[in-house]
């Protein structure tokens, strides 16, 4: 959580125009992406643990690998791949961060219902 919200406050920060890339927290953004990078490993896992198939984690790591291209990579590269929709690099700096938080929410939620409704099967045994 430590990285994510420093991550979020130094790129708002910056796409804001607030404060200039080279000061500031936007200096922090790479340990940021270091202790954001261990949270997704920590959901991944916590996620992997509470039985979620394993179809829907690899689409997480699909979904967090573009993200972190899109919010980490340079823009030239965003150009030079194809992929850089016409975009500014802020702006592929908000989709590699909304498809990053996406990526990052969804395991999340998925190993919550699967547990959830693995519990309400355990209490149905038990009655019956």
């Amino acid at each position: 959580m430590v990285g994510f919200a420093l991550g979020f406050t130094s790129i708002g920060l910056v796409v804001g125009r607030v404060i200039d890339m080279e000061s500031g927290l936007a200096v922090l953004t790479p340990f940021a992406d270091l202790l954001y990078g261990l949270g997704l490993v920590v959901i991944v896992a916590v996620a992997a643990r509470a039985g979620v198939p394993m179809k829907y984690l690899l689409v997480a790591g699909a979904v967090i690998g573009v993200g972190l291209f899109f919010k980490s990579a340079p823009h030239e590269i965003h150009i030079a791949s194809g992929i850089g929709f016409g975009l500014a690099h802020n702006g592929h700096i908000v989709i590699g961060t909304i498809l990053i938080t996406i990526s990052a929410v969804a395991p999340a939620v998925l190993a919550f219902v699967h547990i959830r409704s693995g519990w309400q099967r355990a209490q149905e045994r038990q009655e019956s």
